[in-house]
């Protein structure tokens, strides 16, 4: 079931075309939804094919909510996509850097310009690794197009909202 409704929102996905992202030397081809760029190395394309090929993953995040002086509730929300450090293997860094490059800092950034970065440490070595996830559905349903077709989101941070990259476009690796 999981692995089906990734599949969907992939494939939505991916007739959404080629977006434009800051970090692009070029235009993109079509179908690249991702890309993981290296100091050194040429940056690595992702289609929702590559995406679709990696372990499914999903996570709930609950939150309390309080309105006013009723009681606090709680509200939860289901997210679905790929680990972070997964991509990353994929495309070639993993937990030792993989392409000849010292890994220190992963940067990720949104079409319109927004950046998150994170650690190596935090994402390899730590278990916020298992909580920072390449999102593609919420809810059981494929990101709309205000918030995909790929976010990204940290949720064991205590504070989700810095980390939390709507419109992903591109993964930049920094040693």
């Amino acid at each position: 079931m999981l692995r089906a409704i990734a599949a969907a929102a992939l494939a939505l996905a991916a007739t959404w075309g080629a977006m434009a992202c800051p970090s692009d030397a070029a235009p993109r081809a079509p179908g690249v939804l991702l890309t993981v760029q290296g100091a050194s190395a040429g940056a690595v394309a992702l289609e929702a094919s590559d995406l679709a090929r990696l372990p499914v993953t999903t996570l709930t995040q609950r939150q309390q909510v309080s309105s006013g002086a009723s009681a606090a509730s709680e509200r939860s929300t289901t997210y679905t996509g790929v680990l972070l450090r997964d991509v990353l293997a994929r495309a070639g860094f993993g937990a030792s850097g993989d392409r000849g490059e010292r890994v220190g800092i992963v940067e990720a950034v949104a079409t319109d310009g927004y950046r998150a970065t994170f650690s190596w440490g935090e994402l390899f070595n730590s278990s916020l690794g298992e909580q920072t996830l390449v999102i593609v559905a919420q809810d059981g349903r494929p990101l709309d197009a205000a918030a995909g077709p790929l976010a990204l989101r940290s949720l064991s941070d205590i504070r989700p909202g810095p980390r939390h990259v709507r419109n992903l476009c591109a993964l930049r690796v920094r040693g």
